[in-house]
């Protein structure tokens, strides 16, 4: 009988032992030795999403059946014992080569998804906007109508055209995000640039409010992608301006003409009255055509101080400024007609 009795406790002993030692093992397994394999690509992050109503067992499989873990049953017993009162959030979150499952998971439970970017450079237009934002798989649209008065009405904005009143730049976002909220911080964010430096401006420069000003650094914008050239492109529209003379921008012409543009601008296309057509409207257009960035609009309520009232491009990005249209015509001829 004491055999017995002793026989009992010693396999009850092992067998404690070997839980103990099995419970040792997966503690270790699962918070270092098992990682995060086949997670590779050399351009875009790999990204696992979580759907509403997972929890860590269905993770565990949805990542073995993608081939990123193995040892199935291991993993399960594992989350069974170190995630069962820990839940996971849904999301979608990045997959990190080599990263342990623990580490891992505690991203799951803490909802630290992947961060989106999406970039919008300077000079670009609404209809681009709206075309980058419905081609990203992971913005939903958050408009009721696509109408760009709908979306200033959603704006709180007492205009009707978007043109010229999103910042561009980086913005950053989890999956899933609206459109319209990446339209609310970009019209904030320009907003928060025109209460900083509209009052700084040169109280010469002849525009009558700040929308006026972005409507003058927006042909800027378009003028130019040099940046030691914005202020002194800035200064001849406002010669221009102060001389009473047009201010005959190509980029205003191609903007009025919207999806017409033939890639070239034609005689017939300078002589057309449109509402942009700078060359045959006395004042500035009645909205910006693109959408500035800071520097030009620093610029533009910040002028150089000039004599010039022309300038033409020496196609490599980089601009020939003249006093007078006799000077005007010979770097047109040089660098245009001459070609």
């Amino acid at each position: 009988m004491k055999f017995f009795v002793r026989s009992v406790i010693a396999l009850f002993c092992l067998a404690l032992v070997a839980l103990a030692g099995s419970y040792a093992y997966l503690h270790w397994w699962f918070h270092h030795g098992a990682t995060l394999t086949n997670v590779t690509s050399d351009v875009q992050p790999v990204l696992l999403e979580v759907p509403r109503g997972s929890h860590s067992r269905r993770v565990g499989q949805q990542l073995f059946q993608e081939g990123y873990v193995s040892a199935p049953k291991r993993l399960e017993y594992a989350l069974r014992l170190f995630q069962r009162k820990s839940g996971v959030k849904a999301g979608v979150y990045e997959l990190r080569e080599h990263e342990p499952l623990a580490d891992f998971w505690q991203r799951l439970q803490a909802g630290e998804q992947y961060l989106f970017a999406i970039t919008f450079v300077e000079g670009t237009q609404f209809t681009q906007w709206q075309q980058i934002l419905a081609s990203h798989p992971y913005i939903r649209s958050g408009i009721a109508a696509q109408e760009p008065s709908e979306l200033m009405v959603q704006l709180g904005s007492e205009f009707e055209h978007p043109e010229g009143l999103l910042f561009p730049d980086t913005y950053r976002f989890y999956a899933y995000t609206t459109d319209l909220q990446i339209y609310r911080q970009a019209y904030g964010r320009m907003q928060r640039v025109v209460e900083e430096l509209w009052p700084q401006r040169d109280r010469s420069v002849p525009v009558e409010s700040w929308y006026e000003a972005l409507v003058l650094a927006s042909i800027v914008e378009k003028e130019t992608g040099a940046a030691d050239e914005r202020e002194l492109v800035a200064s001849v529209f406002v010669n221009r301006l102060h001389k009473g003379m047009r201010l005959q921008s190509d980029p205003t012409i191609i903007y009025g003409l919207g999806d017409r543009y033939r890639g070239v601008i034609y005689r017939s296309d300078i002589q057309e009255h449109t509402p942009y057509n700078t060359y045959r409207i006395d004042r500035l257009p009645p909205t910006p055509i693109a959408m500035p960035g800071r520097a030009a609009i620093a610029a533009t309520l910040m002028p150089a101080e000039s004599d010039y009232y022309y300038f033409v491009s020496r196609n490599d990005g980089t601009h020939v400024f003249s006093r007078t249209l006799e000077e005007h015509n010979r770097a047109v001829f040089r660098y245009q007609r001459n070609r």
